[in-house]
């Protein structure tokens, strides 16, 4: 009908969306998702979709997908602005006249792990940010939540898009959020600290349900059903983030008025602007002109998204294809078939893929990416596709690549010798990816090593054994899950710990061999340390002897999310 407003989301449609958005292996059985409600328009269509959706498919058995049975709504109170108690107020009362279970989430400023609260001059976004998902992931593991649903949407996509853009992003951080994504280790480095998640956030996902739905859809979707919602102010001051001064150019842009105002900004976002622009109209294969329409802009970040998932599924291809059997938390790249990957984002990917997978930085955070650096990015591309090949070398992630020579029958050879070393018949030049020492192999075990390459888990073991705890569980460099059976302790190392302070007695996890892989050992005063478990090359933990009361395992991921 000519003249018609935006349609709202059907039902059907929206039960489309969320299996786009399902986690690769799907939602556990009974598993609860939590939906981050801010009391706005976005977050509250999502929870009433999102609610409908499961009351309707538990009622009907209408699907063969095994769903979330239970539906939480987190709201996050900053207590930063006038409007903050008015908007928590609402995300709690629209959560009731629902019938879903609700927490308001007051964030505690300046008691640790949270920093004091920002002030003007202060990156106040980034630092709420970090503040948010911190709180937002101990309410996941409090309420038993595997997901947490977010209300991002297609103009909200076209933003982080430009944003990244401003920083100086490839094509693939141009592609914008992805639809599900592992919570990932976090973004701190001290474990107790802000934003640190650890290995459990291997098994948390976030998933976007209505990334391809223009904000005019969920307006009118909030209409159809008479849902209340508030509106962040914030959200409407060009001044206060780059994200506000962009949606306030595509709206200048979409209704055909003067964009004159925006010169007005502060320098740094109007040179944000200006930057996008022109990385926007370099880009190779899909560039945008942000001149042509908002309609235009909207194309091409789709076409950068759906580029993405294509990468990605390439990328793993490519890696089964090309890794060797390789020692734990390492990869072994064969040389001759990386020419196969011709494709220079498609070699991107693949690089950023090794490297988070290798890195000793937390899994999923831009660290673990060399931070995506693109000249060291590109350093490592241009080094692994030469014929003739190069040096160990490293280009950041904190990760090191070797040449290597690889033969099924035979010791793996790795370095600088494999330059002029001879191939046997049955084996291959490959490239070996490894954590980047700490300090050289024949000094690991004199040096004086960083606290979490060196950890006295003394205090934790006792205290778990003495609330009757069965087990316990120690991340070790981001990398190893190490893994107590209390219940299979030797008794000599019961009677060891006895009285451990007054003895200076600790149990540590250190690193072992130029891999860097676990070994647990006894120290105490006068006495050689005793090693009472240890990596081996082939993967298994060895207990020399004793029951099987730890397990090591290399917890990090080659998935693309």
């Amino acid at each position: 009908m000519a003249g018609a407003g935006p349609a709202p989301i059907l039902f059907n449609e929206f039960f489309q969306m969320f299996i786009r958005c399902m986690p690769p292996n799907g939602w556990p059985v009974n598993s609860k998702i939590a939906v981050g409600n801010s009391g706005g328009p976005d977050s509250t269509c999502l929870l009433f979709l999102i609610n409908k959706l499961l009351t309707d498919l538990r009622s009907k058995a209408m699907t063969r997908y095994s769903m979330p049975t239970a539906v939480v709504s987190l709201s996050v109170n900053h207590n930063l602005q006038e409007a903050s108690l008015s908007m928590a107020a609402r995300s709690a009362a629209n959560a009731k006249a629902m019938g879903i279970e609700h927490l308001t989430l007051d964030l505690p400023w300046d008691t640790h792990p949270f920093p004091a609260k920002p002030v003007a001059g202060q990156p106040m976004e980034q630092i709420a940010r970090e503040a948010r998902y911190h709180i937002l992931f101990d309410a996941m593991t409090r309420t038993g939540a595997h997901s947490v649903a977010f209300g991002h949407h297609a103009d909200d996509q076209v933003e982080t898009s430009l944003m990244r853009l401003a920083r100086g992003t490839t094509e693939l951080g141009a592609g914008g959020m992805r639809r599900y994504r592992r919570w990932g280790m976090g973004t701190g480095d001290v474990e107790g600290g802000l934003g640190w998640v650890g290995h459990h956030g291997l098994n948390r996902w976030i998933v976007r349900p209505l990334l391809d739905v223009r904000k005019d859809r969920i307006l009118a979707t909030c209409e159809e059903h008479k849902l209340d919602y508030v509106n962040d102010p914030t959200n409407f001051q060009p001044a206060v983030t780059l994200r506000n001064a962009i949606r306030q150019m595509l709206k200048l842009q979409e209704e055909g008025k003067d964009m004159s105002a925006l010169s007005e900004l502060p320098q740094h976002i109007s040179g944000s602007l200006e930057k996008i622009k022109e990385a926007a109209a370099d880009l190779q294969e899909t560039p945008m002109d942000l001149t042509a329409g908002v309609h235009q802009i909207h194309g091409a970040v789709k076409v950068l998204s759906s580029r993405l998932e294509d990468v990605d599924n390439e990328v793993t291809l490519h890696l089964k294809n090309l890794t060797l059997p390789s020692p734990p938390g390492t990869l072994i790249l064969s040389s001759h078939a990386l020419p196969a990957i011709v494709d220079p984002t498609v070699r991107l990917a693949f690089v950023l893929r090794v490297m988070r997978y290798v890195s000793f930085h937390p899994w999923g955070s831009l660290r673990a990416d060399g931070n995506r650096r693109k000249s060291s990015i590109q350093r490592i591309i241009d080094t692994l596709w030469r014929s003739e090949g190069a040096p160990p070398f490293t280009a950041g992630g904190g990760v090191l690549w070797q040449p290597a020579i690889f033969g099924a029958k035979r010791r793996l050879r790795v370095g600088t010798q494999c330059y002029d070393l001879q191939v046997h018949p049955g084996e291959r030049r490959a490239w070996i990816a490894c954590r980047l020492p700490a300090v050289p192999y024949h000094a690991l075990q004199n040096s004086e090593l960083p606290p979490k390459l060196d950890i006295d888990i003394t205090e934790r073991l006792v205290t778990a054994m003495r609330c009757g705890d069965d087990s316990l569980e120690v991340l070790f460099d981001c990398r190893f899950l190490v893994r107590f059976d209390l219940s299979q302790i030797p008794e000599e190392l019961v009677g060891a710990l006895r009285n451990y302070e007054e003895r200076g007695v600790s149990l540590r996890i250190k690193p072992r061999t130029k891999f860097y892989w676990p070994k647990v050992l006894l120290r105490q005063p006068l006495c050689i340390d005793t090693t009472f478990a240890a990596l081996m090359e082939d993967g298994q933990t060895d207990t020399f002897g004793r029951r099987p009361w730890i397990s090591m395992e290399y917890v990090r991921l080659l998935d693309a999310t």
